[in-house]
């Protein structure tokens, strides 16, 4: 068995060991979060609105302590749903893999903006960091790490409003694979990004 079919079977095994409703939880509470974030990035908050929440969380803390699992059983990232039930990437929707190309929806919220009601360059870098790195594996090129990630800012990127994120697969050379994106607000280019993905040698994590 080659390497990337290890993987591969490490993947299958954590999608078919993680049941359906454990999925949907995990989805339900991810999509809570992601409106938190966005909710508090919008607020400001007096005293006793911070200390009401505050509690709250900390009940929801206690719980979360209570149902820790070790890192080949958790869900978060893992799993075929929208934004893999984690709430640190933009969640992709629509996303469409033909040969070595990708093409997908992506709606920032308010938690991701810099200010001025556009966003935060750092959420666009995270965002093609994880579109590039995900079409690698799609593709089926061999495992990889990203090596490096430039990002050429064209136009602000708005937020609230539904943008098309793009990739494809450049070309290989050896162990080297160089993967282009781009971000989109219709006909506007926000954003091009080229990345760097080399693959592992054996042994490497």
């Amino acid at each position: 068995m080659t390497e990337r079919d290890a993987i591969a079977a490490l993947h299958a095994l954590r999608e078919n060991t993680v049941p359906p409703e454990t999925i949907d939880a995990h989805d339900s509470v991810a999509t809570q979060i992601r409106e938190l974030l966005d909710l508090v990035a919008a607020s400001r908050l007096d005293a006793a609105q911070a200390g009401e929440i505050t509690e709250h969380l900390r009940e929801v803390n206690t719980i979360l302590r209570g149902a820790g699992a070790p890192e080949p059983e958790r869900v978060w990232g893992r799993v075929d749903t929208v934004g893999r039930a984690q709430t640190l990437v933009p969640s992709v929707v629509d996303g469409t893999y033909v040969g070595d190309s990708f093409s997908g929806s992506v709606r920032f919220g308010t938690f991701h903006v810099g200010e001025n009601s556009v966003v935060h360059g750092g959420a666009i870098c995270l965002l093609f960091d994880d579109v590039l790195g995900a079409l690698a594996l799609e593709a089926e090129l061999d495992p990889s790490r990203t090596a490096y990630l430039t990002v050429n800012f064209r136009s602000v990127a708005p937020v609230d409003e539904t943008l098309t994120v793009t990739a494809t697969v450049d070309r290989i050379e050896g162990r080297k694979q160089f993967i282009r994106g781009s971000l989109w607000a219709g006909e506007r280019l926000c954003a091009e990004a080229e990345g760097l993905w080399v693959a592992l040698k054996p042994g490497q994590p």
